[in-house]
């Protein structure tokens, strides 16, 4: 099996049959079909199904084309990197989803001076986020790991070989608008919150508590919303009576004063760090991108305990 045959299959399938894909790529259509035939008595299967109306998937064919596209996806991922402009300096970022990496990312853009470089920021679950710099697609990956899973989680990244560097201890926040009923609150308790919607980030089917990006330790929520992204959780938060629970770190630049922090009562605390892979070197640019999330140390406070 090659790449060439899987992109000969999913051609034939968007054109929806042989003639109209051998036109497309330029390939006369008895060698179009010799391929497909060829992969066929390769993997023992029969892809498609000819008609007077064109070609429509078997069963297998339709199991064949969702491998096919997966590796056609991860060729032109590896392609992008690797054949585009070999000079440039290249950056990938995975982490979960904060305000204060966007904010550093965008300060950090300003400093680079090269007259080409590729740099990607990718806010996505924890899971991927880990399986990102596992997988040596990002060089970095930020996450912050309660301190009531450190040993588990270090324990998941070790065997992955990822070592994640702690470079802040924070206490956990709750984020709601500056006119909410509770936003007034010194420092507010799980009880105060109950009759609230409760926003958290969904983790799909990686939905255990050391995967999860918010301290919820009492687990008595009547009302709880699940969202993928940022844009959303803004949305929900200012439209809404809902909360989150973060790490209390909200640059002003991207906040505008419409989303206010509170203390939680907690005796939790995050472990904010980066992750890296132990048999990768870091470049420049990650070098450069690390010191700068570590300058936050001197910019935010330090975990306070608050007794339940």
């Amino acid at each position: 099996m090659t790449i060439q045959q899987c992109k000969y299959v999913l051609e034939i399938l968007k054109m929806g049959s042989f003639n109209e894909a051998s036109k497309t790529l330029y390939i006369a259509q008895s060698s179009l079909s010799s391929a497909v035939k060829s992969l066929e008595s390769e993997l023992n299967i029969k892809i498609f199904e000819r008609s007077n109306n064109g070609v429509c998937l078997t069963s297998d064919g339709a199991e064949f084309v969702r491998y096919a596209s997966q590796i056609i996806e991860q060729n032109n991922l590896i392609l992008e990197k690797y054949k585009s402009n070999q000079s440039c300096k290249k950056l990938y970022i995975a982490t979960q989803h904060y305000d204060f990496i966007a904010d550093i990312f965008g300060k950090m853009l300003n400093l680079v001076n090269d007259d080409a470089y590729k740099i990607s920021l990718i806010e996505t679950k924890t899971y991927n986020v880990i399986n990102e710099v596992e997988s040596g697609y990002c060089d970095i990956g930020i996450i912050a790991i309660k301190n009531t899973d450190f040993d588990i989680m270090k324990r998941i990244l070790s065997n992955k070989k990822l070592n994640f560097t702690s470079v802040l201890k924070t206490s956990p926040h709750v984020f709601v608008k500056n006119d909410h009923p509770v936003c007034n609150n010194n420092i507010l308790r799980y009880s105060e919150l109950i009759n609230y919607p409760f926003v958290s980030y969904e983790q799909g089917k990686h939905n255990v508590s050391f995967f999860t990006e918010e301290i919820m330790e009492n687990s008595n929520v009547k009302k709880h919303i699940e969202i993928s992204d940022r844009a959303s959780l803004m949305n929900v938060l200012l439209t809404t009576d809902s909360y989150t629970i973060g790490t209390g770190i909200m640059p002003s630049t991207l906040n505008e004063g419409k989303i206010v922090s509170i203390p939680l009562e907690s005796n939790s605390y995050y472990n904010i760090g980066y992750i890296l892979h132990t048999d990768r070197k870091c470049s420049d640019l990650a070098e450069c991108f690390i010191k700068m999330l570590e300058e936050l140390v001197d910019r935010v406070p330090k975990v306070q305990k608050h007794s339940i």
